[in-house]
């Protein structure tokens, strides 16, 4: 019989490391802020066609290289580039000369330019904001049909934390943060959903057949009995996520570094954080009858 290991022991301590980690993120935001990308600040969006051989980090590259704070992205076509700049006078003029000296007069041309505001930004942010609850809702009636309401909130706690974590880790790293931070945010929010899914439905599972004194006992068990699980798919993630960061640079390195995080973060969450809660709410719990192994099999095979 395979040895259990108690996590419940584990739960204080998680729960204080967990709050030191997202209150000195906050401290972090309040006195250092958040390194906002360019998408997020007033400027000027600029389309331009490049007709030579090149590719959008070249061109934030060059345009770094002379002073000129750039996101640089592909527009659809192969050589029509979307330059996103901070506000100034006469960017556009500056971003067709550095352009120009490179590529060739001829071949750069400006096809549009925009001011983007302020209250544009404000609203962008905004509604990514919006965004992220939306999900956490969408989350809560999902886990609320399958589960209790105590395991519906406990996993939506445990994925706001490892929001949380990730936000705390901007701030801590003064990393970019940019559209592509949300979609990391968001990624890390489904991957952890479906870790802290897996362990509950192996909780309801044990509820049946395990024999235990209190709910922490069943905890401990289905924990265990789904820790290689956890632990197996976030390494072989791991090593994928980690080749982007080693082998790729701008948005897509910093979108993987964030996803790194959140990966840690995400089985450190569905193992202590969701645990914590739902063992709290059900510190009174009192074993029932357990049906024997057969039974339960034939109970789940005939729903």
């Amino acid at each position: 019989m395979k040895k259990v290991i108690h996590f419940s022991k584990f739960f204080p301590a998680a729960v204080v490391l967990s709050a030191v980690l997202i209150v000195s993120g906050i401290v972090s935001l309040c006195v250092r802020g958040m390194n906002w990308g360019l998408e997020f600040k007033p400027g000027q969006n600029i389309q331009v066609s490049v007709a030579a051989e090149t590719d959008s980090d070249k061109i934030a590259e060059l345009l770094t290289s002379n002073k000129i704070n750039a996101s640089v992205k592909s527009a659809g076509d192969e050589n029509t580039y979307q330059v996103r700049t901070e506000s100034g006078e006469s960017v556009e003029n500056a971003v067709k000369s550095v352009l120009a000296e490179k590529y060739g007069n001829e071949n750069v041309v400006i096809e549009q330019s925009q001011s983007i505001s302020a209250q544009f930004s404000k609203s962008l942010i905004r509604d990514s904001i919006v965004l992220v609850l939306a999900t956490l809702v969408l989350i809560f009636a999902y886990t609320l049909f399958r589960f209790k309401w105590d395991a519906a909130l406990g996993s939506v706690i445990a994925v706001i934390h490892d929001a949380l974590i990730m936000i705390s880790f901007f701030t801590w790293s003064q990393l970019e943060f940019t559209t592509t931070s949300i979609a990391a945010i968001l990624t890390i929010i489904g991957y952890s959903i479906n870790a802290t899914v897996v362990i509950l439905d192996r909780v309801r599972s044990d509820m049946k057949i395990v024999e235990a004194k209190s709910f922490k006992d069943i905890l401990d068990s289905s924990l265990t009995a789904t820790l290689s699980r956890s632990v197996i798919t976030t390494i072989t993630t791991l090593f994928a996520v980690l080749a982007l960061v080693v082998f790729t640079t701008g948005d897509i390195k910093n979108f993987a570094i964030a996803l790194v995080v959140g990966l840690i973060s995400g089985c450190y969450s569905s193992l202590f954080i969701a645990g914590a809660f739902i063992a709290t709410v059900r510190k009174h719990w009192k074993p029932v009858a357990v049906l024997p192994k057969a039974n339960v099999r034939s109970e789940e095979e005939s729903e």
